[in-house]
């Protein structure tokens, strides 16, 4: 295995632990905040931001031995798959009144925040060559 994958799969145990650690926090003050519309506010939030980077995480993980063109094509149709998804998601959320928006919004960011600052930090940690020695 090199030195990439190794930081991929990193990246992705690490989100994961941080996703099982942060959920429940924020659902305990989401709900101290606004009750359980705060609670289901923050599951909603941290789900959406689990799911867009989960696949991410994953799609980066199985595609590790294609080549550059077709790695590119996945990556960008999994990109064009998670906004549907998310938007799916957000429309028919917009109607919908058993969850408190600003909740979600700032449970959402703050997971994907952590998961990124996660990934620059291994990323800049870790050794991978940029060319090809052979």
């Amino acid at each position: 295995m090199n030195d990439a994958y190794l930081a991929l799969r990193k990246m992705a145990v690490s989100g994961a632990v941080l996703a099982v650690i942060s959920l429940p926090i924020a659902m305990a003050i989401g709900y101290a905040l606004k009750g359980s519309p705060g609670l289901i506010g923050a599951a909603i939030g941290l789900g959406l931001a689990v799911t867009f980077i989960g696949i991410t995480s994953a799609v980066a993980l199985a595609t590790k031995r294609l080549s550059v063109n077709a790695l590119g094509v996945v990556v960008l149709s999994s990109w064009l798959l998670k906004i549907v998804l998310l938007m799916t998601v957000l429309s028919w959320l917009r109607g919908q009144d058993f969850y408190d928006r600003p909740i979600l919004f700032v449970s959402m960011l703050i997971g994907l925040v952590g998961y990124l600052t996660i990934e620059a930090v291994i990323s800049l940690k870790s050794r991978s060559l940029y060319v090809d020695p052979s």
